[in-house]
Order: structure tokens, then sequence, then C-alpha cells
């Protein structure tokens, strides 16, 4: 069995508020349960309360986690600095960021680059890996501490694009692949299976050519029969072509309709909306409900607090 809870589901900024407090207002943070490993997929604002979740449920032998990000935008990082087991000692974070392959305009290619063995060794420091990114937000004039003052036991892992990396669980291994997506300076969607489930996490991307583009096949690939599809619909389709408003092509998000299209290609068995745009307040996330589940009957949208069993 994969559990899945929601602890934020923003996209951009936070947005708290009575308007946003049913749907929830901090940013992007999704925490899966497999095998008896705790995965977690970014570390927006919603991170905090998942640190304390784990935390308070830990009886012996502390914290162990993974921590899998999309992207190192400040959106999907800015909750790090505020996760409360990285500062305990007897505590474990393995965090992975993927090393995307980037194009002249900053976009990931959808090709394997050759792979390199996945090294269990100590953090890398290179400036442009995972570690240096979450360095680089805790220091001065940006916060009060640095990353020393983190002493749970953290190893951080730059991850060639393509790999597959397989985690030891208390019964099947539990396997975690990526994809690249189109999204400015590079992003990747992930998949988790385990016990004959799997659940993919699809955020910050674009489908520009629509359903005739190699992102779109890339994600049918990695999505396909899918118990779960947790896909970025920041924008309604008028927002996106910009009807009666500005246009948002070209700022690396989706909508409902071309979730729905890859949850019909890759025959997944629910779609679950996220990384809502910070301007849509719970009235207008219901009528957007209303509007996806029309389009495509198996369609929840993520809300803070909620829990998925797969």
């Amino acid at each position: 069995m994969i559990k899945v809870k929601f602890y934020g589901v923003r996209g951009s900024i936070a947005t708290a508020g009575d308007e946003t407090r049913r749907y929830g207002g901090n940013t992007s943070c999704v925490a899966v349960q497999a095998g008896g490993e705790t995965l977690i997929f970014d570390a927006g604002t919603g991170i905090r309360r998942l640190g304390a979740d784990l935390g308070a449920g830990v009886a012996s032998g502390g914290v162990r986690a993974h921590l899998f990000f999309s992207h190192l935008h400040w959106d999907h990082i800015q909750g790090f600095p505020f996760f409360g087991p990285a500062f305990g000692p007897g505590n474990r974070l393995d965090v992975y960021g993927v090393q995307s392959e980037l194009d002249p305009g900053g976009h990931p290619q959808t090709i394997e680059i050759p792979m390199a063995t996945l090294s269990d060794g100590p953090p890398v420091a290179d400036a442009k890996g995972v570690r240096a990114a979450m360095a680089a937000q805790m220091n001065a004039p940006n916060f009060p501490v640095g990353l020393d003052a983190m002493r749970a036991d953290l190893r951080f892992f730059d991850v060639p694009y393509g790999e597959r990396i397989t985690l030891p669980a208390s019964s099947a291994p539990i396997i975690v692949r990526h994809v690249g997506v189109d999204h400015p300076n590079g992003c990747v969607a992930w998949r988790v299976e385990h016990d004959g489930h799997a659940v993919v996490y699809a955020t910050d991307l674009e489908l520009a050519e629509g359903t005739d583009g190699a992102v779109f096949d890339g994600l049918v690939e990695l999505s396909r029969g899918a118990d779960l599809l947790v896909f970025d619909a920041m924008y309604t389709p008028e927002e996106y072509e910009g009807k009666g408003t500005f246009s948002r092509r070209g700022w690396g998000h989706s909508t409902f309709e071309m979730g729905a299209a890859l949850a019909e290609q890759a025959k997944v068995r629910s779609l679950c909306l996220f990384h809502h745009d910070p301007n849509h307040d719970d009235a207008f996330m219901d009528r957007l409900a209303s509007r996806a589940r029309a389009r495509f009957s198996q369609t929840t949208i993520a809300q803070e607090g909620m829990e998925l069993s797969l």
C-alpha cells in the first residue's frame, strides 16, 4: 500500500487567509509512505508541518526520510530551513536533486545522458548541486543560521538524469524514477512504485505542444497505469491562453484539460490537481473542481491535510 498526504498545495507563493482556508495556502510539499519509508516531494512551506508530524510520530531510532526535489525554484525549497527533523541529531535525511541537461532556452532535454552510479558517499558541494542550493538560501543575509546548524545526518545526492533509484523497504523494494518536463530552468516529474501500486508527482510543467510533443509522450510513459497522478493545473484554459487577460504561455504551468488528456492516455486511475494559483481562492477552486470533473470524472483537487490510500 502507498499512502499520500498533502502538506502544501499552492504554487509560487504561500497564501494565508480565510479565503484559502479549505484548500490551503502552503507551497508544494507531498509526503508518500511506502514500505515503511517516508518519501517527501518538494520542500515548500508545507514541509514545516510535515516535520512536526514526523517528529511526533517517532518512537525510537529517530526520523528517517527521503526528500526529492522536482526543481529548485524558491517555492519548492523555501520550507527546507524550517524542517525540524533536519536539526535533530540521530535523524537522517537523504536529499535528491536531478542533474538536468538544459537546452539553450533553459529547458530540460528529454533524452538520456550517460549514467553514473548513484553514490552514498559524502555530500557533493558542487556549485550547481542540490546541497549548494540548500546552503545558499541559508547563507547571510537570507537566514540567521547556516546549513551547518542542521545536526541530523544529511546526505545529498545529485542524481544523473534518467537514473532509477531503488530504496530497500520492509516488503517489496521502492522504485523511484523521473522524466524531464518543460519548465524554466528545468524540472522533473517523479514516479514511485511499490508492491504493485504507483503514484506520479508531476508539478511545474507546461505542455505547450499539447498531446503531440515529446514532453507529453514522456509523461505518458512515466504515468502509465498509475493509481494516482498529481498534476500541475495552475491555470484555467482561459488564463493559459490569455482570454480576457494576459497569456501565461511560456510560464511553465498547465491546465486541468491537459491533466485529463494525460490521465486518459496513460490510463491512470485517478487525477489530482495541484500547485494552485495564489489568486484562486476556495470559491474559485470549487468551480474549477466542477469543470475538471466534467472533463475527467476521477478528478480530485489537492487540499492541505488530504490523505489518499492507494
